[in-house]
């Protein structure tokens, strides 16, 4: 398992479990902190954008080809 797919793994699992928690507060409190939701996925966007970028970079240039996983 590369590095970006053990970040992209973490990002996700830690994704799955800001919005369980936010559920439940919404559930028990009937609000949430909006701010606080929005500027979390957004830097789980921009982690992600950036992995991608990263990873085209790498293909473009040629150091890591495009390899299918059996």
């Amino acid at each position: 398992m590369s590095t970006s797919q053990r970040v992209l793994l973490a990002l996700g699992a830690f994704l799955v479990v800001f919005i369980t928690a936010m559920t439940v507060c919404f559930w028990r409190l009937g609000a949430v902190p909006d701010s606080l939701v929005r500027c979390t996925l957004g830097a789980g966007g921009v982690e992600a954008l950036l992995l991608a970028a990263i990873k085209v970079s790498k293909v473009l240039s040629g150091r890591e080809s495009g390899r299918e996983e059996a």
